[in-house]
């Protein structure tokens, strides 16, 4: 994901006062804010391959989301992150073998944090992404993502140079892994259609955001809750596009963002 914080972003972490505990979290606009007040729910994404969620991270930040809200779900985004690894280069067997063995290691760190940070059996809720996306109200919510990605250019172009940017596809077209964090390409740069799976790297990588865009936008109809926050350690690069404009991927009124400010990590 990008990580450049907007005017919103900056002014929403000023207004909001340090908090007790191990984080903060900063909401990304007024609305966000009034949803963290509620403190309805929160939604913790875990990514695969990610060195940031360790299991001492996500102790900390397991402890105070169950102190802090009503209800918390963690979600592994597991959907796509075999076209994540085919656009690093992995061919196809050895991108869905990475990724099951990714998910799985994730899993079981979540598992430990929780036991770590003591949270009760009956608190621990967990998600594949694959198994929230068989409800209707994930479906739709993805098919609104795609059909905006197809009638809207800025939309698509803003989102396929995020994705490039969050996954090293340099060196995808050569049938060889990338090193970590030299993502190449650009939205301009032509190729397979959005969400393709053709021979366009970015486009592979696409697929990982456009399943994840969903909860960002209206986790409240996935899983029921009165209101929700999705949260991330970094500024997001679409959070303009779904928090603060009034276009086709405009997130629910009950749904928000905010960047949750680790006091160990992010000193």
């Amino acid at each position: 994901m990008a990580t450049h914080a907007s005017a919103p972003a900056l002014a929403a972490a000023a207004a909001q006062p340090p908090s007790a505990g191990s984080h903060t979290p900063l909401p990304y606009t007024p609305n966000c804010r009034r949803i963290l007040q509620d403190a309805d729910h929160l939604l913790i994404g875990v990514s695969p391959g990610n060195g940031y969620f360790g299991i001492p991270t996500l102790t900390r930040m397991f402890r105070w989301a169950h102190a802090t809200f009503g209800r918390v779900d963690v979600i592994v985004p597991d959907r796509s992150l075999a076209s994540n690894y085919r656009a690093q280069g992995y061919p196809e067997q050895a991108a869905r073998k990475k990724a099951r063995t990714e998910v799985s290691c994730v899993r079981r760190r979540v598992r430990r944090a929780w036991e770590r940070g003591e949270i009760p059996e009956e608190h621990r809720r967990a998600h594949l992404l694959s198994d929230l996306a068989r409800s209707d109200a994930y479906e739709q919510l993805h098919l609104r993502v795609r059909n905006a990605l197809t009638m809207d250019g800025r939309i698509r172009a803003l989102c396929r140079s995020l994705s490039a940017r969050a996954v090293p596809v340099a060196a995808a077209a050569s049938g060889t892994p990338g090193d970590p964090g030299t993502a190449t390409g650009s939205a301009e740069d032509g190729g397979a259609e959005p969400g393709g799976t053709g021979g366009d790297a970015t486009a592979l990588a696409l697929e990982y955001l456009i399943d994840e865009l969903p909860f960002f936008i209206d986790t409240p109809s996935i899983l029921g809750a009165p209101s929700s926050l999705a949260c991330y350690h970094a500024p997001v690069g679409f959070a303009d596009l779904l928090y603060t404009e009034d276009g086709p991927l405009h997130a629910a009124a009950n749904q928000g963002f905010v960047l949750l400010k680790d006091h160990v990590t992010q000193q």
